[in-house]
């Protein structure tokens, strides 16, 4: 649940694709596409429902060993290669709804081939869904001016050339070219009234996340060999590695999950977190780990208690403290170290390290 609203995820992913076929089931980096998919729902604790939307049995168990649940099977009038994303989201929200017996208040699409997004991208998507009440906010990245939509050219039914848009005649240096952007398929979210009511993947009030990093949407054979070398050197920059110690000893780059309260935060009486205030000391051990390589998810059991939604403040806090971290997630977790003010310190942590 984010912000008090129920989530559920769709990971399209029919069998049928014909550039390659069995994309969905392709692997870079050893894993399959869907399967990046479920690795990457894993570290977004507040999605609430993960499914995947498929015609094909083998692509339904992959998903399933990623930890995604395929409770339903995609119907073949919406298998083919013509169907677009509206009735497959459709069809999804409305047998979930009637397996679970809820209403989900936002959809979020993870298209299995955008393997190069992060946790963060697609918690920014639906924190701007939410933050700015939206109907939709997709994930662009920004397009090479070289490629602008007025420097384009089209061939008319004679083979005539011209431009695509007659209003690039204007146009005499890139500097009078205003931005545009691309969807780059990371993340859709979107809320139940856009999708229903609506019936748009872009509502009449939507919004953008910009990813300035490299995505890519796998097409092709060679957009599986592309997003192989970026994902490598993503990995390089974001994911463990290996590492000396002082006394020459090798180790791996940790995940550390780190509690908020008594360690990130002054403890509070009676639960109340707006008065916390910040602890610098552990905030900079924190920020030196994370730019020393170490992934670091702050897991707080803000409300467990209470039954309050502590989300937004705890954000909030998080970026007015400028704590560095890749996720931030609720409940209680297990990891390589689990730092709290009741069991290992952060002076005790850096000694593994």
């Amino acid at each position: 649940m984010y912000a008090q609203r129920k989530v559920l995820a769709v990971v399209p992913a029919r069998g049928g694709s014909k550039g390659v076929p069995l994309k969905n089931l392709r692997k870079i980096g050893g894993t399959s596409l869907v399967g990046h998919v479920g690795q990457l729902v894993r570290e977004l604790g507040w999605i609430d429902r993960a499914v995947v939307s498929t015609d094909h049995p083998e692509i339904a168990r992959t998903a399933e060993q990623a930890g995604l649940a395929a409770p339903f099977w995609r119907p073949a009038e919406l298998s083919g290669d013509r169907i677009g994303d509206i009735p497959v989201l459709q069809h999804a929200l409305q047998a979930m709804e009637s397996i679970d017996g809820c209403e989900y208040d936002i959809i979020l699409m993870l298209q299995p081939t955008s393997p190069l997004r992060l946790p963060e991208h697609v918690a920014a998507t639906v924190e701007k869904l939410v933050q700015g009440n939206f109907d939709a906010v997709w994930t662009v990245s920004p397009t090479d001016l070289k490629y602008h939509p007025l420097k384009q050219l089209a061939l008319d039914d004679d083979a005539m050339l011209g431009l695509w848009d007659q209003r690039g005649a204007d146009i005499i240096a890139r500097q009078q070219l205003k931005p545009v952007y691309h969807r780059n398929g990371a993340a859709y979210a979107l809320t139940r009234a856009c999708l229903l009511t609506q019936s748009a993947l872009m509502g009449a009030r939507s919004a953008a996340v910009v990813i300035d990093t490299p995505m890519l949407s796998i097409d092709s054979e060679d957009d599986l060999d592309q997003a192989e070398c970026l994902l490598n050197k993503q990995a390089s920059q974001h994911a463990p590695q290996l590492r000396v110690r002082q006394e020459g000893a090798a180790a791996p780059f940790k995940t550390f999950v780190v509690d908020i309260d008594g360690v990130l935060a002054s403890l509070v009486a009676n639960n109340d977190y707006t008065l916390s205030e910040p602890i610098q000391e552990n905030i900079a051990i924190i920020n030196r780990l994370y730019e020393a390589g170490h992934r670091i998810i702050l897991f707080t059991a803000r409300g467990s208690a209470t039954g309050i939604d502590w989300q937004d403040v705890t954000r909030k806090q998080m970026t007015d403290w400028k704590v560095r971290f890749h996720a931030l997630q609720f409940g209680k977790p297990a990891a390589d170290y689990y730092i709290d003010d009741r069991l290992i310190t952060l002076q005790e942590a850096l000694q593994h390290c």
